[in-house]
């Protein structure tokens, strides 16, 4: 195997890492990081960390409470966009249905003309 080789095989591998990366999810990336920060078994409460007084959430660093709070509004943000893209498809769907139902209505009372 030459050198070039070597090197492209470790190219692709580093670009397919990186669109791995890309890939996560956000409920992923705040997943991973409150393992970090918490560790695997922290409290949680329908799939939330425990946020009570004297919990392992109210301990965090303000950096960390930024990092959290951000990482959230990705979660919502992208939950969002899946939404909107879904309602966005349905419409199309839709749409297509009543111009062909309205086709074959104009078509049906050519013919019968």
């Amino acid at each position: 195997m030459s050198d070039e080789t070597i090197h492209e095989d470790i190219d692709e591998d580093i670009d397919e890492a990186a669109d791995a990366k890309a890939l996560e999810t956000a409920a992923a990336k705040l997943r991973a990081f409150e393992d970090d920060v918490f560790g695997k078994d922290v409290p949680r409460i329908n799939g939330a960390i425990e946020r009570g007084v004297g919990s392992a959430f109210a301990k965090m660093t303000d950096h960390q409470k930024a990092h959290h709070a951000a990482l959230e509004n990705l979660v919502a943000a992208e939950k969002a966009v899946a939404d909107a893209t879904a309602a966005h498809a349905k419409a199309h769907a839709e749409h297509a249905a009543a111009e062909k139902k309205a086709a074959d209505a104009e078509k049906a009372a050519s013919e019968s003309e």
